[in-house]
């Protein structure tokens, strides 16, 4: 008997050593995340309340949820200024650190495309905005809100089912040159004007996102005669349009993604009265709303600022909580040593409906599908954000080849 026990033990003290996998991991001391955005360049109006959102998301997750399993999270945050190259510099810091982050959460598009390939060297998993370039071909980057085209497409519908005009509508669009600006310029977007009776005022007009003035541009589309224009800017870029319209005493419709929310309204809240937005969350203004008045108990608790009430403040909570969600689900699934990458994604990949918050935004994710399908519509009354309709499923805007 003692020589079989001897046996078993000599080898079970082998399998350890050959497959140190099999020993049940320990629970980590802390679990980092990442955090890099823009917070003192041209996108900080907008994009700038990322770093107290993600503050108070993992204060919340940490005190009131009691963190992972128990094991709090901790947020590194890095600001990129608006320069790629100082963001890839943030990056190669950020993945360095001990423990790895399990994510690290990008706010802005051209550097979550530069870094695409990166977050699969590095073995990590990224939630990136919602442009085609940031997310296929599948990898390992998901979108924390649903692609740009697809939120325009919402938008422009709610204005042709409106429009009392025999004739097709003329949609004009001028947006930004940066690969956030392009992002609504998709042969998919084309092909859905078409189908719904909007035609094309013109070329898309292109402007660089530090331009001031966008004259030429409007010129061009008010000489193609169009009846909207649709843009995928924020800040400064929004209120140049703003300013050359008012210049030339051109009154026609601006249509937009959630780059004109409150951060850019503020700038000028006179200029932005009647624009149609698209945004995938509640709004500010629904003061009753349970998941609001949970934000902004944490909000005036850490004594954040008006600058910091914008729209990715917002983002940066349910992405924190999406995050959350899924490394607990893991850890009770597989236990701390199945806490990998290949677990994380299968996990995102098996989202449906989670509504965070009392359900401040719906998230959905699939293997195929990379970005959540719902929003909703705001027209712009003072400083406010109104509800124009109710959430619901946006079109399919992939490219096909990635469906």
């Amino acid at each position: 008997m003692k020589k079989l026990m001897c046996v078993f033990l000599l080898t079970l003290a082998a399998a350890i050593f050959l497959f140190p996998n099999m020993a049940p991991a320990e629970k980590p001391e802390v679990i980092n995340v990442a955090v890099i955005g823009d917070f003192s360049g041209p996108y900080a109006p907008v994009v700038g309340a990322t770093r107290p959102g993600a503050e108070d998301a993992w204060e919340h997750i940490n005190n009131v949820l009691g963190g992972v399993k128990g094991v709090k999270v901790n947020p590194i945050i890095g600001d990129m200024s608006g320069k790629v190259d100082i963001g890839l510099a943030k990056y190669n810091e950020v993945i360095n650190v001990k423990p790895k982050p399990k994510f690290v959460d990008i706010y802005i598009t051209p550097l979550a495309e530069a870094l695409k390939p990166r977050f699969v060297e590095s073995g990590i998993i990224s939630f990136v905005p919602g442009a085609v370039v940031s997310l296929y071909p599948q990898a390992n980057s998901y979108a924390y809100y649903p692609l740009y085209p697809e939120m325009m497409a919402l938008v422009v519908k709610w204005m042709k089912d409106n429009w009392k005009e025999k004739r097709n509508p003329r949609l004009g669009i001028l947006t930004w040159d940066t690969s956030y600006g392009r992002a609504i310029l998709t042969d998919e977007f084309f092909a859905y004007l078409k189908k719904i009776g909007v035609d094309l005022a013109g070329k898309p007009q292109l402007f660089g996102i530090r331009d001031v003035d966008v004259t030429t541009q409007l010129m061009t589309l008010k000489s193609e005669k169009a009846d909207w224009i649709a843009t995928n800017t924020g800040a400064g870029g929004t209120l140049a349009m703003k300013k050359g319209l008012k210049e030339m005493n051109w009154e026609v419709q601006l249509l937009n993604t959630f780059g004109e929310d409150w951060g850019t309204i503020r700038m000028d809240p006179t200029a932005f009265q009647g624009d149609i937005i698209f945004m995938p969350i509640k709004s500010y203004d629904e003061l009753d709303d349970p998941s609001i008045k949970t934000l902004m108990g944490y909000f005036n608790k850490n004594k954040r600022t008006i600058k910091d009430k914008t729209i990715f403040y917002m983002v940066a909570w349910y992405t924190a909580l999406l995050e959350h969600k899924v490394m607990t689900e893991v850890v009770e699934k597989h236990g701390w040593e199945g806490l990998t990458v290949d677990n994380l994604k299968d996990a995102l990949n098996n989202t449906k409906d989670f509504q965070p918050l009392h359900g401040i935004t719906r998230l959905t994710y699939s293997d195929k599908r990379r970005t959540p399908k719902v929003g909703r519509l705001y027209r712009v009354e003072g400083e406010k954000m109104l509800p124009l309709t109710e959430f619901q499923e946006l079109e399919d805007m992939r490219p096909a080849e990635f469906r």
